[in-house]
């Protein structure tokens, strides 16, 4: 069943109906840090959509690029931000795609680890890189 996505201050949080559960009939089941402020940002923003088991979100304008944001993920090394002087234990990575084609985007779709973008000539496959 497909999840509702509504913004909280700058988050995105997805919530799940559950109608078996009628006294809980929403359960959150993801935040994406910021994504309702950048997606706010985007003014060509066609469609929006997230994995299944929510280790990304990616939007998409109506023509050609798409916007992949992945969930915050541990550092394997010592990585420190310079302006506090403090040590970082994960970064979320983000990704920008340039489909190579002129042509509106008409349908967007999300896999755990691909996002699959249909043009009325092509049907693009994006290897996303958690």
């Amino acid at each position: 069943m497909p999840c509702l996505c509504l913004r909280h201050d700058v988050d995105a949080l997805l919530w799940q109906p559950r109608p078996d559960r009628p006294e809980d009939l929403w359960e959150h089941v993801a935040t994406f840090n910021a994504l309702g402020y950048v997606q706010a940002s985007k003014r060509d923003k066609k469609f929006a959509t997230c994995a299944p088991n929510f280790s990304y979100a990616a939007l998409c304008e109506c023509l050609r690029r798409t916007f992949i944001y992945c969930q915050p993920s541990p550092v394997d090394t010592v990585l420190v931000n310079r302006k506090q002087a403090r040590q970082v234990g994960q970064v979320a990575k983000q990704q920008v795609a340039s489909l190579d084609s002129d042509k509106s985007i008409l349908g967007f779709r999300a896999s755990n680890e691909r996002l699959f973008v249909l043009t009325s000539t092509h049907l693009f496959v994006l290897k996303v890189n958690n």
